[in-house]
């Protein structure tokens, strides 16, 4: 039976490792809810959005990978194009060194087979020392950061988004890791629809050169906004509630 096509004006691409449980990290949420599509779901987007474009897309993190490459893939499909925390190309210039997931992309870039025990391991960890390795991941984090850990609700979030990621949707993760350590900066050509960059001035998990380098090759309407002080999670916290305030589900 064919699905009804879907009627929400806007998609949000989550982090990685990382789930829809990302919306719960905000203390207020404001405005309409997005649809939360999994990483380089384009199928779904095709069978369900076609009669809704132009859609706006929501990218966090490695969700932004996937939000930029949709809009350069069905450009006249995306009227406008919101990046937090934005990971871009790695071949924009010498970031990859100063980025949290530096070990993991470097195996998904040199190696084949042991990449996938790698995952193994850290979807292990996930499930049996979720609080340590959440822990582990925000050791070099800024005071912004480390502060969202001192909230029970917003850990079960995080904690639900690394088992999501690298238990329940493991071969999906792997795949998007894999694409994301390839060249695909040309693809940023083909997307014709203005951008919004947000990034935090403390992120230690996407340096601010690389979204810097990113929005340089955005259409020139784009805007870039650097947040003061914050980090990687906490500029999607205060951004997005932002974001969806100024959608009313019809523009």
């Amino acid at each position: 039976m064919n699905k009804e096509p879907h009627t929400s004006s806007m998609i949000y691409f989550h982090g990685l490792p990382g789930s829809a449980d990302e919306l719960n990290l905000l203390e207020s949420p404001i405005g309409i809810v997005p649809e939360v599509l999994n990483p380089l779901d384009f199928e779904a987007f095709d069978r369900h959005y076609t009669s809704v474009a132009p859609v706006k897309l929501i990218g966090f993190s490695l969700g932004a990978f996937s939000a930029l490459k949709l809009a350069a893939a069905r450009p006249k499909a995306i009227s406008e194009l919101v990046l937090i925390s934005p990971a871009g190309p790695l071949e924009l210039g010498p970031f990859l060194d100063e980025m949290a997931g530096a070990p993991i992309f470097k195996m998904a870039k040199s190696s084949s087979t042991a990449f996938p025990l790698l995952t193994a391991a850290q979807a292990m960890a996930a499930r049996t020392f979720p609080r340590l390795m959440l822990n582990q991941m925000f050791a070099n984090s800024c005071e912004a950061e480390k502060t969202l850990l001192n909230s029970p609700s917003t850990v079960q979030s995080l904690v639900n988004g690394l088992k999501h990621a690298l238990w329940n949707q493991a071969p999906q993760y792997r795949r998007t890791i894999t694409e994301y350590v390839r060249p695909w900066a040309a693809e940023l050509s083909k997307i014709q629809c203005p951008c919004r960059v947000y990034h935090g001035e403390r992120d230690d998990w996407v340096p601010l050169g690389m979204a810097q380098a990113l929005f340089d090759r955005l259409p020139p309407e784009s805007s870039f906004s650097v947040e003061d002080g914050l980090g990687h999670y906490s500029t999607l916290i205060k951004v997005l509630p932002q974001v969806l305030s100024t959608y009313d589900g019809d523009s």
